[in-house]
Formats: C-alpha cells, sequence, structure tokens
C-alpha cells in the first residue's frame, strides 16, 4: 500500500508541476473528490472492499482523468455498469427468436426446458450475475472476450481479423511509398502522445438518450498492443504501464519481404524522430530487404490454429534472441507491411483484390508472409498503390479502428512531403531467427493451410449504386433498419427462411462495455420477407386453354407489404435500443452458460438443446462499418462453414458490401447473395415508390 501511495502522490506531483500540459490544482482536487463521492456513494454496507480508497485509483484513471483538456475529468469513472437484464424477459425473447429459427416441434421442446430451467436454476445464477455485476467493473465483458476471440482456436486470418482498404495511390517512386509510410507513423505518435496525456476527447452518444458519455477504453488498446497465443486460451499484451508523464520509447516493426525490421520511433535520450527521419529509415529497410536472401516466413505461424502457433512459439522462445524478437514485435506500436506488387487475383475487380490484401496478403507466393497476424494494427502499404489495413479484433471494435485510420489518412493527404534528414541514423537491422527442424515444419505447415484457406474464401466487394443512405432516411427509416432487413430479405429469396442473424451493438455507454448482439431474424421480419417474395412468384394463371385472358392474383397488395415493413422496422429498432440500453439477451445468455459452468461444473440442458446450438449458428453475420473517407471500407469472412459474412457503409448515394462466404460449401455462394441483395434493394424502391405514387 505504502509504494501505491508513493506512486501516486508521486503523480500527483508531477501533474501539478507539468506546465500548461499538466492539470491544473483545483482540477486535479476536483477530480478526486469526484471519484471518492462516486465511490462512498456506491458503497454499500455488505461491501468488503473498503480498501478500494485513494490509494487504489487506477492508473488508467490517472491518465485519462488528470490531464484532461476540458471540464468533464470524471466522466469515464462514473459511466454506468452493464445492467444485468431481466431473467423473464431474456427466457421470452429466446423463445421467440427461436421460433422463427427452428422447428415447431423444436421449439416446444425448448419450451419445456426453459420451464425447467425457470424453476429453480435459473432464479440461481441470476442470483450469481447479480452478485457478480456489483462486484466487478464489467460482469460479462470477461466472460464475452473469451467466447468472442481468446478461447476460440480458428486461424485469425479470414476466421477474425477484419482487412480495411484504404483509398488506392499512385506511387511513381520508391521514396513515395516511404514518404506515405512516414506520414502515418507520424501521425500514430502524435495519436499515442495525445492517449499519453489523457487528451482524447471525450464522446457521446448521439441518439437513444443523446448525450450521454460513452466508454473510451478502446481507443487505448489499439497501439502498442498483440494478442500472444496459448494453449486453450490466447492473452492480450498490453502497452507498458507508464505514469503518461515522462518520457517512453516507442519502436514500430517494418515488414519488408517477409523479414521484420524493429525501427526505434522515439528515444527518452533524443525524442521523436522527425518524418524525414522515419522515411530514411523506411528506405533502408526497402533497399535491404530488396538485396537480401529469401526469409524464412516466420509470419506464416501466426496464420495458424492457435493452439499450434502456441505449440510452435514456445519451440521458438527457448532461443533468447527469439524471445526478444517476439518482444519487441509485441510492444511495438504497430506493424508496417511495405509489399511489393501482385497478388491481383484475374476474376476479381479492383476493390475486392485489394480487401483480399488486406485481409490475409492474397497467399503465401505474395504478401501472406509479410504480416504478423497477431498484432492489433497492420498497416499496409503496396507499391501499385494498394493501401490498408488488417487488424485483430479481440483488442477493440471497428469504431476505434477507422477512427485511428481516417485520421492519419487525413493528415497524410495535406502534409508536406517529409523533409530529408539533416544527418542519417544507423540503418535499421532485420531481425534473425533461429529455426529449428520443428519450426521449419511448422512454417511450411502453416502455408498449406493459409493457402488453402484463401482457396475457399468466396469473396466480394459490391458497390450497390440504385440509391444510398438519403433515400433510406426519406423512408423515414433508420439506414441501419432498412439494410439489416435487406438482408433479411436477400437470404429468405434464396433459401425460403431466416436463420440466426448476428449485428453488432456497442455497449459503450457502460464501463468496459464492447457489444452485445441485435437479432434481426425476427417473426416481424419474417413476415414481411414472406410477403415481398410471395409478390415475386409467378402468377397464378387460369389452366383453362380456351383463349381466354389468364388472371394473376397477388395475395399481399402494396400496402399490405408497407404496414409489414413498417412493423419489422419497429421490431428491429426495439431490439436495437434494448442492445445498445444493456437489455439484449446474448450476453445475458453467455453470463447464465458460464455461471453454470462454474458453479456447477457442467451445463444445464437448456444449452446443450439443438435449440440453443442453432440459435448461436450465425449463418448471416453482419455489422455496420461507417467511414467518412471515400473509398475506404472494412470486410471480414464468414464465421460458419455454410454461412455469410457482409459487412455495409452506407453512404449518400450507394452502400458498400463486403460479402464473403466458403466455396467449399454447397449452400451458399456469394454471387447469388450478392444477386439477391441487389434484387431486394431494388424491390424495396419501387414498394416505397409505389406507395408515394398511391398518395399522388
Amino acid at each position: 500500500v505504502e509504494a501505491e501511495g508513493a506512486a501516486l502522490f508521486g503523480r500527483l506531483q508531477g501533474a501539478l508541476r507539468g506546465g500548461a500540459a499538466a492539470a491544473s490544482p483545483s482540477r486535479v482536487a476536483s477530480s478526486i473528490k469526484g471519484y471518492l463521492t462516486n465511490k462512498v456513494g456506491s458503497l454499500q454496507l455488505r461491501d468488503s472492499a473498503w480498501g478500494e480508497s485513494l490509494l487504489s485509483l487506477s492508473k488508467r484513471w490517472l491518465s485519462t482523468q488528470l490531464h484532461s483538456t476540458d471540464d468533464e475529468e470524471f466522466q469515464n469513472v462514473q459511466l454506468p455498469k452493464l445492467p444485468v437484464p431481466d431473467l423473464q424477459m431474456t427466457m421470452d425473447s429466446y423463445l421467440e427468436f427461436a421460433s422463427v429459427v427452428v422447428s415447431h416441434q423444436q421449439l416446444e421442446h425448448s419450451k419445456g426446458l426453459v420451464r425447467g430451467f425457470m424453476e429453480e436454476l435459473g432464479p440461481q445464477l441470476q442470483e450469481s450475475l447479480l452478485d457478480r455485476q456489483k462486484e466487478m467493473e464489467n460482469w460479462v465483458t470477461e466472460w464475452w472476450l473469451d467466447d468472442m476471440y481468446l478461447k476460440v482456436r480458428l486461424p485469425l486470418p479470414i476466421n477474425s481479423n477484419p482487412g480495411m482498404v484504404f483509398p488506392r495511390r499512385h506511387f511513381v517512386k520508391m521514396e513515395e511509398v516511404a514518404d506515405l509510410g512516414a506520414l502515418f507513423i507520424d501521425d500514430l505518435l502524435d495519436y499515442k502522445e495525445m492517449l499519453d496525456r489523457g487528451e482524447l476527447p471525450l464522446e457521446r452518444a448521439t441518439s437513444r438518450e443523446k448525450g450521454q458519455p460513452l466508454c473510451m477504453e478502446q481507443f487505448y488498446k489499439l497501439l502498442g498492443v498483440c494478442r500472444v497465443p496459448e494453449v486453450g486460451r490466447d492473452r492480450l499484451e498490453m502497452p507498458r504501464a507508464g505514469d503518461g508523464i515522462e518520457e517512453t520509447e516507442e519502436l514500430i516493426v517494418v515488414a519488408c519481404r517477409n523479414y521484420f525490421y524493429p525501427i526505434p520511433v522515439k528515444a527518452v535520450d533524443r525524442g521523436r524522430l522527425t518524418p524525414g527521419e522515419i522515411q530514411a529509415q523506411l528506405l533502408h529497410a526497402l533497399v535491404d530487404a530488396a538485396g537480401a536472401p529469401p526469409a524464412p516466413r516466420v509470419g506464416l505461424l501466426t496464420s495458424m490454429n492457435r493452439d499450434h502457433w502456441a505449440r510452435a512459439r514456445e519451440q521458438l522462445i527457448k532461443d533468447e534472441n527469439n524471445r526478444t524478437n517476439l518482444e519487441l514485435i509485441s510492444r511495438a506500436l504497430c506493424i508496417l507491411c511495405l509489399d511489393e506488387a501482385g497478388g491481383d487475383r484475374a476474376d476479381a475487380d479492383a476493390d475486392t483484390n485489394a480487401m483480399l490484401r488486406a485481409m490475409h496478403g492474397a497467399g503465401t507466393k505474395h504478401h501472406s508472409a509479410n504480416r504478423w497476424f497477431d498484432k492489433t494494427v497492420q498497416l499496409i502499404i503496396s507499391s501499385d498503390g494498394t493501401v490498408g489495413m488488417c487488424y485483430e479484433h479481440s483488442a477493440a471494435e471497428g469504431v476505434a479502428v477507422i477512427r485511428l485510420a481516417e485520421r492519419a489518412l487525413a493528415r497524410a493527404e495535406v502534409a508536406d512531403r517529409p523533409a530529408p534528414p539533416p544527418a542519417l541514423l544507423p540503418a535499421p537491422q532485420s531481425m534473425r531467427w533461429k529455426i529449428t527442424p520443428d519450426v521449419h515444419r511448422s512454417i511450411d505447415q502453416a502455408a498449406r493451410e493459409l493457402d488453402r484457406a484463401i482457396s475457399d474464401l468466396d469473396f466480394k466487394v459490391y458497390t450497390y449504386r440504385g440509391y444510398g443512405r438519403e433515400f433510406m432516411k426519406s423512408c423515414r427509416t433508420s439506414p441501419d433498419v432498412y439494410i439489416q432487413l435487406a438482408l433479411q430479405y436477400a437470404y429468405y429469396k434464396m433459401y425460403g427462411y431466416l436463420v440466426s442473424t448476428y449485428e453488432s451493438a456497442s455497449l459503450r455507454r457502460f464501463r468496459h462495455g464492447r457489444v452485445d448482439n441485435i437479432r434481426s431474424a425476427h417473426s416481424a421480419a419474417d413476415a414481411w420477407a414472406a410477403a415481398m417474395c410471395a409478390a415475386e412468384t409467378p402468377p397464378l394463371n387460369d389452366s383453362s386453354d380456351d383463349g381466354q385472358k389468364k388472371v394473376s392474383f397477388n395475395l399481399y397488395g402494396e400496402q399490405k407489404k408497407l404496414e409489414l415493413f413498417e412493423e419489422a422496422a419497429r421490431k428491429q429498432t426495439s431490439i436495437m435500443e434494448a442492445n445498445i440500453l444493456g437489455k439484449g439477451i446474448d450476453n445475458h445468455l453467455l453470463g447464465l452458460r458460464e455461471a453454470a459452468r462454474e458453479t456447477l461444473g457442467e451445463l444445464p440442458q437448456i444449452f446443450t438443446d439443438e435449440t440453443y446450438k442453432q440459435m448461436m449458428q450465425f449463418k448471416l453475420s453482419t455489422s455496420q462499418v461507417a467511414t467518412t473517407t471515400e473509398g475506404t471500407f472494412m470486410g471480414y469472412g464468414a464465421v460458419v462453414p455454410d454461412g455469410y459474412g457482409c459487412s455495409y457503409n452506407p453512404k449518400k448515394d450507394c452502400v458498400i458490401f463486403c460479402i464473403s462466404s466458403f466455396s467449399s460449401s454447397s449452400v451458399t455462394n456469394t454471387e447469388a447473395f450478392r444477386q439477391s441483395l441487389e434484387e431486394a434493394l431494388d424491390s424495396m424502391k419501387l414498394m416505397f415508390q409505389a406507395k408515394v405514387e398511391e398518395k399522388a
């Protein structure tokens, strides 16, 4: 405690003498007063955590609060805890959603299991969640992170890591590649220093309880973060804890022709490298790699099944130099991948090819070994002008990554070319690895498996140009709701039924909040999609052949279809609102399941039931990834073998979709889904135009 107290008060003294960048004494006092007021007000008699005093102030709170640039120092600490939803409401919603995706017979069986669960065990587990909610900052995030990412053993490329494409560049000389890389890195250094000073502007909700402060934690988990493989469960390595005042060392790792070059970009004794100095270091790496023999392709190990990579890593770190290399990669701000040209598929358009290179590197003959898929941020610049990013998803959601990327893009667009440095620094040296025969075999295995996975990916970037978010708003419908219903309609057109659908819902209104799931496959969407498809079926013809005029019969008139759409939109909106306000069912079900696992050592029947399994098989995995920069979009793979992944980026007059499935599935086909989606969006516009014409 004495050590913690000394560290804290040293921190306060540093803040008070820190000059203009530091908080004023009154602001420090105000922050501490707010913290204590909140903690004392939340204590209950049965709380045993009286040690949560001033001495236990978190370092993160200090770093973000003592250097706040506005009068909202205490907002992050004051964020409410994520609530535990009502148990009966969750069970009712569970069965309601299940009714759309399982048979009537299976549903009746599941209703019986739910009744049994609610008699005794369910309420007991609910009480344990309520206790956990009181004791923890966020009762579900740890379980959620394990379930969604850290315990998943699938390889990261395609299955987990999204790719992001930036506007294409036109490079004439190698120096221009290094120029852009230097400007990106210079901006990341600015961003990191802003984070270290605690000056990241607080964001607030723009809808549903407008003005509510949002959790900013994810923004601090992008730079200097790395996922480390371990058997059974990975772990996240965060930046070394600093106090946010003293200068810290920073480095990046440049990947070029499968070599990795650690480059210090900030040092305690000399400060930051200038953009010109960074550019010169990048050029050194480019020239050195071009004249070097083939590298050992160590980066491919990060594309393996996580347990396989964990065991190979255990072999690697037996060598001290290998261990040092891995530590440098782990604590680097980011990986900057400088690719050569090549790797485009002849059967794919430019946008699709750019996304494939961002997602997985286009195969081991091209750029896939020039990656480190464990790293949270990998910036990619190719000599042919392809620019993008691959990011490891477990540390943060897309909103934080997009903010980081678009800032770097915007600043690079207006920045002057880096000025040549007055003196050259020592040239960077590539990492040298000691590769045993066993590790060599693992690398070869990784190459075969990744190339197989890449060849199995059926992916397309599709820009729908019929209309965009402005038309959707003119229909008095949220663009997100509109597109989600379009996806349900498109799926129904192909298969005649709906499937469990995942759409991420932000929980940033709560402390340490990540996401829950907006389930878009509900009875109202099913009824509307069925009505739309029924209207498209061939007309019922008079079977007589006496020359009389044949007639058609449409069960659903335009007005009825509109009414069903509006009902589906209302339902979709209510599900979305419940989720972002902490009342979704997926995290709650996860919590009940994990609480049962911990307390009983086994799962109740409700969680081994076929209905639960089917509910968790997301054959349609979706998310809105809106960007402000033209030519920027994000995509990812499907999450089940016979499913689709579909991100969407609604623009003013178009929508960019990234659609994925697997060629090995006999059920899915990306081009067929794209065509069905196009037809669905066209039909929806006609539906609304008919409404306007009817009024006229």
